[in-house]
């Protein structure tokens, strides 16, 4: 593959692998530590602000070599759709600590700005980026509220029913062809490098013409080619992340709604709740379980009254350790509650039923 004459080490390069649902991205080294020395036996773990796995897989690039990153595909953008721009200490930790700032230096044509291999100090580091977010801040609200009106229209987050039988590249193509909004400007600085089945090329190469042919053909399999992007200009990224993500069936955006970030679902693509850990250590599917279940206590008198009554024997027992009779009669009742209520799930009882023998039990 033939490489564009650019310092590498000047771009954030991404790229994507549908298949495993994944994508990569290289970022220059030095946007991320004042003072940092390059440790490649421990593959420069130490040297990144970064918390998902170094890779090794899926290399592009000499300037990538040694420091790609992998992670779920579509998270760069629904970090940049969820991150806090009000100010730049929330900013840099909730979206930049992980990518950078290089990718705002083509974000504005107007502006422009340099960045030094080493700034001596973090602080000398953290006062250089802090101007730039400041200068760009606008330019970084706008550019989010748009993409949310793309994924807002493209994932039909608003359940509009005329929109539902429609794939979500048919919507990303009409939000485009139909100019909705600015997304169709966000395209112009994202350079391209073709791969040519270069990652193919030691596994398979060694075959001749037709032995390659006839494995292709019997085992029905399809090369696969992995474009890389150069860019360094958020919108571009975000468009082609979005483009990716448009053409992945079965793999929406949604918007949580205990918290209202945006994410992709992990198993099943009807789930209404992020799986985002907050600050106590749950996550919204978590607490939506929770809240499921105990909406069905209120709904199934049944239950509600089973849960209460179990409570109360439980304490009794908890409070009279000594009463042997108590606790068995406890463990006796617990068995026979249990299977009522396996009975009941299975159809064999009804809701009344259940009730009137746990009120009779009690």
């Amino acid at each position: 593959m033939e490489l564009p004459e650019v310092t590498f080490f000047d771009d954030f390069y991404f790229w994507f692998n549908t298949e495993t649902r994944k994508e990569y991205y290289a970022t220059p080294l030095y946007f991320y530590k004042a003072d940092f020395h390059l440790d490649l036996d421990n593959k420069l773990r130490d040297v990144f602000y970064k918390e998902t796995e170094l890779t090794t897989n899926g290399l592009k690039h000499p300037a990538s070599m040694y420091f790609p990153f992998h992670e779920k595909l579509g998270l760069m953008l629904l970090r940049f759709l969820n991150t806090d721009l009000s100010n730049f200490e929330m900013a840099n930790r909730t979206f930049f600590y992980a990518y950078g700032f290089e990718i705002l230096r083509d974000l504005d044509k107007n502006y422009k700005f340099e960045l030094k291999q080493n700034y001596g100090s973090n602080e000398e580091y953290l006062k250089a980026t802090n101007k730039i977010f400041e200068d760009l801040q606008e330019n970084l609200i706008d550019l989010q509220q748009e993409l949310i009106k793309a994924v807002t229209y493209i994932y039909n987050l608003d359940n509009i029913k005329e929109l539902e039988k429609y794939t979500y590249s048919e919507r990303f193509a009409v939000y485009l062809i139909k100019r909705m909004g600015k997304l169709y400007t966000y395209y112009k600085n994202d350079f391209i490098m073709r791969d040519s089945y270069s990652m193919k090329y030691q596994e398979l190469g060694k075959n001749s013409e037709y032995e390659l042919l006839d494995t292709l053909k019997n085992k029905k399999q399809v090369l696969s080619m992995s474009d890389t992007h150069k860019s360094n200009d958020l919108s571009s990224i975000c468009y082609a992340i979005l483009d990716e993500l448009s053409k992945t069936p079965n793999y929406p955006i949604k918007k949580c709604q205990n918290c209202g970030m945006y994410f992709i679902p992990t198993s099943k693509v009807d789930e209404i709740y992020c799986d985002y850990l907050k600050e106590n250590g749950k996550t919204c599917r978590d607490l939506g379980a929770f809240q499921s279940y105990t909406e069905r206590l209120k709904q199934n008198k049944a239950m509600g009254e089973y849960r209460r009554t179990y409570q109360q024997k439980f304490m009794q027992v908890r409070k009279d350790k000594e009463n042997k009779k108590l606790a068995k009669d406890f463990e006796n009742w617990k068995k026979e509650a249990k299977e009522k209520i396996n009975q009941m799930k299975k159809g064999k009882l009804t809701e009344n039923e259940v009730y009137e023998w746990v009120l009779k039990n009690k």
